[in-house]
């Protein structure tokens, strides 16, 4: 009876805790679990700051549009018409200071209309530092290139990777 009441109060002694083995086990499960979701994590907030550089090009790509649209053929608009629409403070910067807009400009010329220009896009704060990305307006469409290592946006629609 007395020896119920002990292994209720205190547990059985075999059962007292793990075993090296199963401690290792466990870790080893952990640490391979960690070797793969590190490097996805990683790959999935470089995508998120590029979508977010993505947005703010595109912000800059409609304003521009309407811009030159309003100024009709041989019109050209640069960012500083269009600062306030799209959220950048006089230096070219959106508020929170992650991103700068150092070059960005649409013309529209030709029969029928066709829109050209440049529009980039570069991280300077943040966990954005480092990640810029280009907009190439043509008459055949818009071409993105990005780089993921530098903040100087590429210079041509040959340049960069694509994105």
């Amino acid at each position: 009876m007395f020896t119920k009441v002990r292994e209720t109060l205190f547990g059985n002694e075999r059962e007292a805790g793990f075993t090296l083995v199963e401690l290792l086990i466990v870790i080893l499960i952990v640490g391979i679990l960690s070797a793969v979701a590190l490097p996805l994590y990683l790959g999935y907030t470089k995508d998120a700051r590029l979508a977010e550089a993505k947005a703010l090009a595109g912000s800059a790509m409609t304003s521009l549009s309407g811009c030159v649209q309003v100024k009709g053929t041989g019109g050209n608009c640069v960012v500083s018409e269009v600062q306030q629409r799209i959220g950048l403070d006089t230096a070219n910067t959106t508020y929170d200071g992650r991103w700068q807009m150092s070059t960005a400009q649409l013309t529209v010329s030709g029969t029928p209309p066709g829109l050209t220009g440049t529009i980039s896009v570069a991280g300077i704060g943040g966990n954005a530092t480092g990640i810029s990305l280009a907009m190439f307006a043509t008459t055949t469409g818009v071409v993105l290139r990005c780089d993921t290592t530098s903040a100087t946006p590429p210079a041509s629609t040959s340049s960069g990777i694509s994105c």
